[in-house]
């Protein structure tokens, strides 16, 4: 994989039970957002969505269960405070493609 496409840092705040989250940073990843706004009968309504490249050969601990902040965070986790503070993603799919020589995570997000 050509590095130059991974210029961004997420922090992803990983639970295994819900009730407690930690927060796991990752630089150099690629990080596609597609911001929209949606006009539906009670207003407006957000719909943002993106994709998250992780390139490793390493396994990872990624589930549905997780959010994702862009940028290198140290805020401890509070979605309502986060959520006031950033654009915070929900994790919704994690595809584990270390196979053959581009080895990486994929990660399905939305707002």
């Amino acid at each position: 994989m050509n590095k130059r496409f991974f210029i961004h840092k997420i922090t992803v705040y990983h639970t295994e039970d819900e009730k407690s989250y930690e927060a796991i940073h990752f630089n150099e990843v690629y990080f596609r957002h597609n911001k929209k706004t949606n006009l539906v009968d009670k207003g407006l309504e957000k719909g943002s969505t993106g994709s998250i490249t992780i390139p490793t050969t390493e396994k990872l601990n990624i589930s549905t269960d997780d959010y994702i902040v862009e940028g290198s965070i140290e805020d401890e986790f509070s979605l309502s405070v986060l959520q006031e503070k950033y654009q915070v993603f929900k994790v919704i799919s994690v595809d584990d493609n270390r196979k053959g020589n581009l080895q990486h995570y994929k990660i399905g997000v939305s707002e």
